[in-house]
């Protein structure tokens, strides 16, 4: 049987394994921004004012629904700010640039979204926060990530 020392050894020799898959993860959530920034400016934009009255029909928190029926005559600019913001955080994560503080902003952006969300739809983003985090986490701590 190996003692403890020789385990920590075995699995330090895999340290390079680690950043990239830490190095995948941030590039997976920059793919994932960047599509959902053209779903938004290509589709959702068509259909902006139908989609923030929906929001603001089934949002759960009740202080966002004035909020997002307030938002509603602008609708259009609303989305493709969003699709704007997507994309920057998309493309820190692609280039690799300011990783900690997109997936930060990436994290703030689904649970941002989860009280405008009816059920089950908010379930997918509370459970994006927590990778985002452990993403942000791993890959701070690999700093080859």
């Amino acid at each position: 049987m190996a003692s403890l020392k020789q385990q920590l050894g075995r699995f330090r020799s895999l340290s390079p394994r680690p950043a990239r898959a830490w190095r995948m993860g941030v590039r997976a959530v920059g793919v994932y921004f960047a599509g959902t920034a053209v779903v938004n400016t290509v589709y959702t934009v068509r259909t902006a004012p139908d989609f923030l009255r929906w929001l603001g029909d089934t949002t759960w928190f009740p202080p966002y629904r004035p909020i997002i029926r307030a938002l509603e005559p602008a609708a259009p600019a609303v989305v493709l700010t969003a699709a704007v913001f997507q994309a920057t955080v998309a493309y820190h994560l692609l280039r690799g640039r300011r990783i900690s503080g997109a997936l930060l902003w990436a994290q703030a952006w689904v649970l941002g979204l989860i009280p405008a969300l009816p059920w089950p739809y908010w379930t997918v983003n509370a459970v994006s926060a927590a990778a985002f985090a452990t993403i942000r986490h791993g890959a701070t701590r690999n700093s080859s990530a």
